[in-house]
């Protein structure tokens, strides 16, 4: 919540006007809700990677031991934490060009030729 105080001269106290502030705010604009989307993905992709830990050890433990977990439940979850990755290595890369300023010849290259770059070498990988 945002606060303006306002103050006339010559007048009493301040008095504070509260803006009012839905929970749903980010969900009136499409730029604020894809960037909360964007923010979002970093928890799903986070509890994969503390399963994929566990499924290390697991596997550490041996190999007669070790039975990998293929639920539908598991595979359902492991496919939607993939197009949050992807989303948020898409979104990643296509700041390349705002954050990468490369200068050939004392000229900029141009932003875009950036992002196509870094997305290149994202898929070669």
């Amino acid at each position: 919540m945002s606060a303006v105080e306002v103050k006339a001269p010559g007048a009493g106290p301040t008095r504070t006007f509260k803006r009012p502030m839905g929970a749903g705010w980010w969900m009136r604009n499409a730029n604020y809700f894809w960037y909360v989307v964007r923010e979002f993905s970093a928890l799903p992709l986070a509890l994969w990677l503390l399963w994929l830990l566990v499924e290390i050890k697991r596997a550490g433990d041996g190999a007669a031991q070790y039975s990998a977990h293929g639920s539908m439940a598991f595979v359902v979850f492991s496919v939607v934490c993939l197009l949050f990755a992807l989303y948020h290595s898409a979104t990643f890369l296509s700041l390349a060009g705002v954050i990468i300023h490369v200068k050939v010849l004392d000229k900029n290259i141009p932003s875009r030729l950036i992002v196509i770059g870094a997305v290149l070498i994202w898929f070669a990988r």
